[in-house]
């Protein structure tokens, strides 16, 4: 009986050292999940084992995932209450994730944010809450695999710095030189829809100065205007830059795409934060890859007008969290770490995408073994950030909204935009398609 007794007093007094903010041995796990390539599993494992040996009091339970399936498991342990205590998370899913209810107010941990852009964490922002620590920005841009645009076979051959290709002209005249001199190459080659989207929507930006969604979330373009911007696909196929239709090659893994492995397919347009993928796919690692930026309307435009940029991803903080001072720390200790201590930093590199973080930026640029500036990454980074600056500065604002993304949502427009690449509809139908239906299914998602 008086064992009994003990236990129970024992069981009371460390429920209310809990309660009371004080520490228990599950304070010092932090459990941390993430979606990633081996590449970034493995430079996050390394910089996991730092962690422990240079806190030795704290252990971390990693939780690799590939991409696909994250956000499903994600959704689902967020439901049962079950999710890390650290978790990578895309920007939009702090909306469509109900972020307020399940993620932390990152400002109670205390972060030091004075060494990001002023304007940094403001998407992550729900009712003046921070729902997450930006790791990265991002921003759709081409790269162009030098080889297709200077290569001779026989007594044929193309040779064009890829430099030098500054409009959508430009562009064209470079698609049909090379179409024509080795048929079945092309200059970019295949769009699946989510690119081909976003292709349409920075092209009718450029002629407009539009964001896609208004500030009424609304669909900001007419009808008239996406038939244009479909016709506009439609010329960038019959000039040799795209395939004449994606019913030719269904292979919907870009990086994988034979055509682009045999560097048949010469460009691609993709996250700054993603070329990695597509790189290491290549039998030269991506040596022959240039960052391009974005295509103009004229060869005289503000550099790159018409750039679309988004918080890339971004570390959420379990609500849970809250509940415990020696937890906050632990987690804030550990959100530091993989940000900026120095070795972490190196490990980590820019597979993550290039952090804004200026004490992040400058221990990357003073590594010496390893030149990150030089990456296609970092070269991507650059283009995004200048890009959108100097939009910002003329007036202009592409940042793309929270619920552009959206699982449910992006359907409605990327359904009609991939039945148009495989020839099943035409751009007057597509667009249509498109309108009937954007308005109101934006409110519905947002309404939730």
């Amino acid at each position: 009986m008086k064992k009994t007794l003990l236990l129970i007093s024992l069981l009371i007094t460390a429920l209310v050292l809990v309660a009371c903010g004080g520490s228990s041995d599950d304070d010092n796990v932090i459990k941390f999940a993430w979606w990633g390539t081996s590449d970034r599993n493995i430079a996050t494992y390394r910089a996991i084992d730092l962690f422990e040996e240079k806190y030795p009091q704290y252990k971390v339970e990693a939780d690799q995932a590939p991409w696909s399936g994250y956000q499903t498991t994600l959704n689902n342990r967020l439901n049962r209450g079950t999710e890390a205590d650290v978790f990578q998370v895309n920007y939009n899913w702090i909306y469509s994730m109900y972020g307020e209810d399940y993620f932390m107010d990152i400002k109670e941990l205390d972060l030091d944010l004075s060494n990001y852009p002023a304007n940094e964490h403001t998407p992550l922002t729900v009712n003046g809450k921070i729902l997450g620590l930006s790791i990265s920005e991002t921003g759709y841009i081409f790269y162009l695999n030098q080889n297709v645009f200077q290569k001779t076979v026989g007594s044929q051959s193309v040779n064009i710095d890829v430099n030098s290709i500054k409009t959508w002209d430009d562009l064209m005249a470079a698609g049909e030189e090379i179409s024509q001199k080795f048929p079945g190459s092309y200059a970019i080659g295949r769009l699946d829809p989510q690119q081909a989207a976003i292709l349409m929507f920075t092209w009718l930006s450029q002629r407009t100065g539009k964001n896609v969604i208004n500030e009424q979330n609304q669909l900001n373009f007419t009808q008239a205007e996406l038939v244009d911007a479909f016709n506009f696909l439609g010329d960038l196929r019959s000039s040799g830059v795209l395939i004449s239709s994606n019913s030719i090659d269904t292979h919907n893994d870009g990086p994988t795409n034979p055509n682009w492995v045999s560097e048949k397919y010469g460009g691609v347009m993709t996250w700054n934060t993603a070329i990695s993928e597509y790189q290491n796919t290549l039998s030269n690692q991506g040596q022959s890859l240039v960052a391009v930026g974005m295509f103009q309307q004229s060869a005289d435009e503000d550099a790159n007008f018409g750039m679309y940029k988004k918080v890339s991803m971004a570390y959420a903080v379990s609500k849970r969290v809250e509940q415990s001072e020696a937890k906050k720390e632990a987690v804030k200790t550990f959100l530091e770490f993989m940000t900026t201590d120095p070795e972490a930093v190196e490990i980590l590199g820019v597979d993550r995408g290039v952090s804004n973080n200026s004490v992040t930026q400058n221990i990357l640029t003073s590594v010496t073994t390893t030149n990150f500036t030089q990456t296609l990454e970092w070269k991507g980074h650059e283009f995004v950030q200048q890009s959108y600056n100097t939009q910002i500065s003329n007036g202009y604002n592409f940042y793309i909204h929270p619920y552009y993304e959206h699982a449910t949502f992006r359907a409605i427009y990327e359904a009609p935009i991939e039945n148009y690449l495989l020839g099943r509809s035409t751009a007057s139908v597509a667009a249509s398609n498109i309108v009937n239906r954007f308005n109101t299914e934006l409110a519905k998602v947002i309404g939730g």
